[in-house]
C-alpha cells in the first residue's frame, strides 16, 4: 500500500530548518514533498537582521493592524496561489503542513474546497504575530502554552496545541566535546565560545569580540559569519592580526556550514542574536546561550523564553555584556548552573516530533 503524502510548505532560513526537522519526524511513516519558494519579498527582512534589529519594531506594529492584515492576506493570497495549487495538483496530498505564514490563506482556501487538513507551525516561540496565525487551520502549533495564550488572545475562536520546537536531528545526537573540538582543530581544553550570526550574519555579533580576543584566560572563539561576506572578512583580517601578535586567544572565523551542530558541540557558551532556531539548536546541543541583541518585536518573546526557562544570558547592553563576559572568563563554572534547565528543555522539545505523529495520524 503506498505511503500517504505530506506536503510541508517553506522558505529560506529558518523556516527552512524546521521543515527539515518535520520531514525527519514523519518521513519513515508517509511520503514528503517540499513545497520551497524563496520569494523577493523576504529580502525587505534582511537589512534589519543584519544592521537594524531594534528598528523591526515599527513594520512588526504597523503589520498587526487589522487594515494591513487584510492587505497581506489578499497580496499573499494572488502571490502564491498558483504555484500552491500546481503543487497540490502534482502532489495531491493527504495532509498540509505549513512552516511560513505568507502561504496561510491559500492553504487555508484549499482546504476549505479540498477537505485535506491543515496543520500551521507557528515559527516564532515568543511573540505571536496575527499574520503567522491560521484561524481555519485544523490546528495551530505552539511552541509552548504561554504562546498558545498568546495567540488566543488574538484568534480566541482557532484551535491550538503546544508541542515544543522542532529540532533537526543532527542537534540532537550525543558527543564527546573533546572529540569534537579534536576533529575540528581546536584545543581541546580552552574555555570555547562560538559567536554565531545567524544564516545570514547579523554583523552586530562582533561589538562582543574585542573583550575575548583580549582577554588575559587563554580562550578560543569562533565567530560563525553565515553568509555575510563582509563580517567573514572583517573576522578574517583581525584574525591575522591576532596571529601576528602572539596572542594567548584564537579567533576562528568560518562561513555558513551545515556541519554548524559540530561547533556548538564544541562551545561551552554560544553567543548570537536570540533567533529561535539558533536558540533551540543550541539547547539541543546542551549548550547555554548568551543572546547580545534580537530582532526588536518580532523575538521579544525569545528573550523572555531565555529567562524564564534559564537558559542562559540576557544583556543586549555593550558594557553590561562585557561585564558578563569578564565573570565566565574569570570562572567558568558559573555556565554549569544552566546544565539542568538546558536538559530538561531539550528533552521537552524531543517529545515534539511524537506529538506531531500523533496529530498527523488522527487527522489522516
Amino acid at each position: 500500500m503506498p505511503k500517504k503524502v505530506i506536503g510541508i510548505f517553506t522558505t529560506n532560513e529558518g523556516h527552512q530548518s524546521m521543515a527539515e526537522a518535520i520531514k525527519a519526524s514523519l518521513s519513515l511513516d508517509y511520503k514528503i514533498e517540499i513545497f520551497f519558494n524563496e520569494d523577493p519579498l523576504a529580502k525587505i527582512y534582511l537589512p534589519f537582521y543584519q544592521y537594524f534589529p531594534s528598528l523591526f519594531q515599527v513594520p512588526f506594529k504597523l503589520s498587526s493592524h487589522e487594515n494591513s492584515l487584510d492587505a497581506q492576506h489578499k497580496i499573499f493570497r494572488l502571490r502564491y496561489q498558483k504555484k500552491i495549487e500546481d503543487f497540490f495538483q502534482k502532489y495531491r496530498p493527504n495532509l498540509l503542513l505549513n512552516t511560513y505564514f505568507m502561504y496561510n490563506s491559500n492553504l487555508e482556501r484549499l482546504q476549505a474546497l479540498t477537505q485535506v487538513p491543515f496543520i500551521n507551525i507557528l515559527a516564532d516561540p515568543g511573540t505571536p504575530h496575527p499574520a503567522t496565525i491560521a484561524n481555519q487551520a485544523k490546528v495551530n502549533i505552539t511552541f509552548d502554552q504561554t504562546l498558545e495564550k498568546n495567540c488566543k488572545k488574538i484568534y480566541p475562536n482557532a484551535i491550538y496545541q503546544s508541542m515544543g520546537w522542532f529540532v533537526r536531528p543532527s542537534f540532537q545526537e550525543t558527543y564527546n566535546k573533546k572529540q569534537v573540538r579534536k576533529k575540528l582543530g581546536l584545543d581541546l581544553d580552552r574555555l570555547t565560545f562560538l559567536v554565531a550570526s545567524g544564516s545570514e550574519g547579523t554583523a552586530l555579533i562582533i561589538k562582543v569580540l574585542p573583550i575575548l580576543i583580549f582577554s588575559k584566560q587563554p580562550i578560543q572563539v569562533i565567530v560563525a559569519c553565515g553568509n555575510n561576506q563582509a563580517l567573514y572578512q572583517s573576522t578574517k583580517a583581525l584574525q591575522k592580526i591576532i596571529n601576528k601578535s602572539n596572542q594567548l586567544n584564537s579567533l576562528i572565523p568560518i562561513q555558513f556550514t551545515p556541519k554548524i551542530h559540530h561547533y556548538m558541540q564544541a562551545a561551552d557558551l554560544v553567543i548570537g542574536k536570540a533567533g529561535p532556531n539558533m536558540l533551540f539548536e543550541s539547547i539541543a546541543t546542551q549548550t547555554p546561550f548568551f543572546a547580545i541583541t534580537h530582532i526588536s518585536g518580532q523575538e521579544d518573546g525569545n528573550l523572555k523564553i531565555i529567562r524564564e526557562y534559564g537558559l542562559g544570558y540576557v544583556e543586549e547592553n555593550l558594557l553590561r555584556a562585557q561585564s558578563v563576559l569578564k565573570k565566565i572568563i574569570a570562572n567558568p563554572r558559573k555556565l554549569k548552573g544552566f546544565e539542568n534547565n538546558v536538559l530538561k528543555l531539550k528533552k521537552s522539545n524531543q517529545q515534539a516530533k511524537e506529538k506531531l505523529q500523533k496529530l498527523v495520524a488522527e487527522l489522516i
